[in-house]
């Protein structure tokens, strides 16, 4: 049998995630065509003429890794619009707030579609039913329903990432002669809604499709206990003075609470609501050993020295990660929702709140921010707000 033909895909964004994650995981399987504003112009010159960037790998040591197969173009240019046609595959990497700006182009790129051909977007952007709010932009912008035409599916992006300005050796910039680094740290694996890319031919192995149940799992998981966890320390470090997360392993509360997130909270509620997902053909549910080990591993990672992640990435936008979708509220109605306490997550969001505040990226009360902007409701949600404020007490 003739081996598959090389997927084309177009990634918008040419940012920490799609090029810290994404063109690891799709090349040299896929050919990747990077998408981006004008303004990063030089960039996506020396991904044309080079084929090629570097991103720098955490682990136990830094190490520079080179991904080939690759382009770049910026939106305006002409040649843009033959890298949407030609795409089997289109990810927005572009952040949740500026999926409506992209929604106009990816609708013009949907109606030349031939039949038989749909559009497939893959949205790398954190949040709950992202894809299903893309899809609706896209077809109030084609002023129609795209049906079949248009298939959008939602992933989950594992894997944490960060520009570096100015970088040192061993850390070496995305292209030769630029100023920044990306650094990202070893993940592997891209769960994806199948839905999205059934039927394609020649998925790299990082792509992971996965049935409904299987991807809310999957989905879940990232949002508890990678986000939820990351947002809640982050706050909580910034409240008190810390830099980097690596700084966290020397405050023994913090970590405690970590711990307690993680495994009191998160974990028996993912395996209670989801354990007749099954993650593969031999067994329902996710499984309790793994998904521990997950969670004292993912604590591990998030405080990488080697990673030396700062806190002020977890906290920067601290309102948006606030909103009702989100890693903060998800996870605290998720929990509760399981007959669990939230005690831990609810610290987190009443810490967030407190930044929020404090950063001046909002002007409304502690009571404000929970009714009017994360949509607690003064009855139906009495005690969880009696927690959170309980919660805030502590800090």
């Amino acid at each position: 049998m003739a081996p598959a033909e090389r997927l084309n895909v177009v990634v918008l964004g040419a940012g920490a995630l799609g090029l810290g994650f994404l063109g690891q995981e799709l090349t040299p399987g896929c050919r990747v065509t990077y998408l981006d504003i004008p303004a990063k112009g030089e960039l996506l010159a020396r991904l044309r003429e080079e084929g090629a960037y570097t991103f720098n790998q955490t682990g136990l040591s830094m190490r520079p890794l080179r991904v080939e197969g690759v382009s770049g173009l910026a939106m305006d240019d002409p040649a843009a619009a033959e890298a949407f046609d030609a795409a089997d595959i289109v990810i927005t990497a572009v952040g949740e707030p500026n999926l409506p700006k992209v929604a106009p182009t990816l609708a013009a790129v949907a109606l030349r579609r031939p039949a038989g051909r749909p559009l497939r977007i893959l949205c790398a952007e954190n949040g709950v039913d992202i894809a299903h709010n893309l899809r609706t932009a896209i077809e109030m912008a084609a002023k129609r329903d795209l049906a079949g035409a248009l298939l959008v599916g939602d992933t989950v992006m594992g894997r944490m990432c960060k520009i570096v300005p100015d970088p040192a050796p061993p850390v070496e910039p995305v292209a030769p002669g630029l100023d920044w680094a990306v650094v990202a740290e070893p993940y592997f694996g891209i769960p994806v809604e199948a839905h999205a890319v059934a039927g394609l031919q020649g998925l790299p192995p990082g792509v992971r499709p996965q049935p409904p149940a299987v991807f809310s799992a999957s989905e879940d998981v990232k949002m508890l206990s990678h986000n939820g966890l990351h947002a809640v320390i982050s706050c909580l470090g910034f409240l008190r003075g810390r830099r980097y997360f690596d700084e966290l392993r020397g405050d023994a509360d913090i970590m405690e609470l970590a711990r307690r997130l993680l495994t009191e909270e998160a974990a028996p509620a993912l395996l209670k609501k989801h354990r007749g997902a099954p993650p593969d053909g031999r067994r329902a549910g996710l499984d309790r050993n793994e998904h521990l080990n997950y969670s004292d591993w993912i604590l591990r990672r998030v405080t990488c020295p080697i990673l030396h992640d700062p806190i002020e990435r977890g906290v920067r936008g601290i309102m948006r990660k606030l909103q009702p979708w989100e890693r903060l509220v998800h996870s605290v109605r998720t929990v509760s929702a399981q007959g669990i306490e939230p005690t831990a997550f609810a610290t987190g969001l009443a810490a967030a709140a407190e930044v929020a505040q404090r950063t001046g990226e909002t002007e409304m009360s502690f009571g404000e921010v929970l009714t009017g902007w994360c949509k607690f409701d003064r009855e139906k949600d009495e005690g969880l707000l009696r927690l959170i404020s309980r919660c805030r007490k502590g800090l």
